[in-house]
């Protein structure tokens, strides 16, 4: 059984993907992953330093302490507003993907009638290479007699 894709959806669904330009998409999505990755190994150092600086901060005498807790409360408030931009865009990168293949059509039926038209093709062709060997294999015995 054959499974044929109407040609109007096929032309619809070949105009949508032009659209989301994939090769663009793809190259947006290596450098959005590039910056992500960066941005680990920058959120890895910040938290590390964080940690160094609340170790120390215990270490302070307690009569000390008011005086490092601004500092200490600073470097947090300064990791937040780095992990809240890091977040946003990890986010943005999300979305901006999501926008532009949340409408796409499902390429499955396309590739599947592609795949059914590529065997029936096949198919055809074997026929027809048996049909040229009959034919040859008449028109032989046809010019012996």
């Amino acid at each position: 059984m054959t499974t044929r894709v109407d040609d109007a959806v096929i032309a619809g669904a070949l105009e949508y993907w032009k659209g989301v330009d994939l090769t663009s998409l793809l190259r947006d999505l290596d450098e959005t992953g590039l910056a992500i990755v960066e941005n680990q190994k920058t959120s890895l150092q910040e938290r590390r330093k964080l940690a160094e600086k609340t170790k120390e901060f215990r270490a302070v005498p307690d009569d000390q302490k008011a005086k490092e807790f601004k500092g200490l409360l600073r470097a947090y408030q300064n990791e937040i507003d780095s992990l809240t931009k890091r977040m946003k865009f990890a986010e943005t990168g999300f979305l901006s993907l999501f926008k532009s293949l949340g409408e796409a059509p499902d390429p499955t039926p396309f590739i599947s009638g592609l795949q059914a038209e590529r065997k029936q093709a096949e198919q055809t062709e074997a026929v027809q290479s048996e049909l040229a060997a009959e034919q040859a294999k008449s028109k032989t015995l046809l010019e012996e007699n």
